[in-house]
């Protein structure tokens, strides 16, 4: 008589550690297993955005060092530095509290970089909440681009409000839209550039070593947001004018969210292209061009795939262009530096 004992939970989380750690190690090229654990398990690093919608940069810099903030300046990014000491104090202080600073991890900013946004634009932020994102982009445009903010959860979309009014941010639109409709909801409007920070997995948030970051964690919930990845471009991608820019991110390290969804994208609309993205970051690991022995149909090198590393999250970005009718969709640049 065969008795089937029923796996327990602790069973379960091991399983599901074992299975990330073997797809972490061929996304992130290959590495053994000793090197992705300790990627996997380093401990990682808040930084701050200083804000000069709120208060002018230099000021606010003194500021917090005055609350004990120490750091370093990130040289491909304006107004933003690292905290080695000091956070506590820092995210306890008025400068937060004030809006002149905000804290993110470093990872948050490249989306919005790549956007590029500037003045007199028209941008969408389809997935916007809580805000940070959407709150760069004004920063960078001194609230001078139109920005649309979007978010499908009443909760979070009070969050982004809030969030807002501290940072000084003055937004055209704030929309609470289901984005897998947001092309029906928002007919007739078109975009100069959108930025769509997907719902993902958040692999570059887990820790190897954290039983509860694998509570919601499998392949199976993986290929679901794959699915949800794909409307969701579909849909921003018919908001987008011809020869604008979209952004699409993921905090994931997981190729069906990241790779997988752009080379569906350009598979299925002719007139997309990636712009490659040329920002050179130690922890920049060239992105997959095939999962699980199917090669994409695309050459992807142009997207950024980042490592996790102690100061920026594992991360993935990709520019993309609506080529303008009779132009040519070129998927693979020289300009694109590794």
């Amino acid at each position: 008589m065969m008795i089937y004992m029923k796996e327990s939970a602790a069973q379960k989380t091991t399983a599901k550690r074992e299975i990330w750690l073997t797809r972490s190690m061929q996304a992130l090229g290959g590495l053994g297993i000793d090197e992705t654990r300790a990627l996997l398990d380093m401990p990682r690093h808040q930084s701050v955005r200083l804000n000069p919608l709120v208060a002018p940069p230099a000021a606010t810099l003194i500021k917090l060092q005055e609350v004990g903030w120490q750091g370093e300046p990130f040289a491909w990014a304006e107004n933003c530095y690292s905290v080695s000491s000091g956070l506590e104090t820092v995210r306890d202080s008025e400068v937060i509290a004030s809006g002149a600073a905000f804290i993110q991890n470093a990872a948050s900013w490249l989306p919005v970089l790549a956007l590029d946004p500037q003045p007199g634009e028209r941008i969408l932020d389809v997935c916007a909440a809580p805000g940070g994102k959407s709150s760069h982009i004004t920063a960078l445009t001194h609230n001078q681009a139109e920005l649309w903010a979007n978010d499908n959860s009443r909760a979070r979309l009070a969050k982004l409000r809030a969030n807002f009014a501290r940072l000084g941010v003055q937004p055209a639109q704030v929309t609470l839209f289901d984005a897998t409709q947001l092309a029906r909801k928002l007919d007739g409007q078109q975009f100069d550039k959108i930025l769509l920070d997907a719902p993902c997995s958040g692999e570059g948030l887990m820790r190897y070593d954290q039983d509860k970051d694998f509570a919601t964690w499998s392949v199976a919930h993986i290929k679901r947001l794959q699915q949800l990845q794909k409307r969701l471009l579909t849909q921003a991608w018919q908001l987008l004018k011809p020869g604008g820019t979209l952004v699409y991110s993921t905090c994931t390290m997981a190729p069906e969210e990241n790779e997988a969804v752009v080379d569906y994208l350009l598979r299925t609309h002719p007139n997309a292209a990636i712009e490659p993205y040329s920002v050179k970051l130690p922890s920049r690991i060239p992105a997959l061009q095939g999962w699980n022995d199917k090669p994409f149909r695309n050459d992807l090198q142009g997207c950024m795939r980042l490592a996790p590393s102690p100061q920026i999250e594992a991360f993935f970005v990709c520019q993309l262009q609506k080529v303008a009718s009779g132009g040519e969709a070129v998927l693979y640049s020289s300009r694109y530096e590794q």
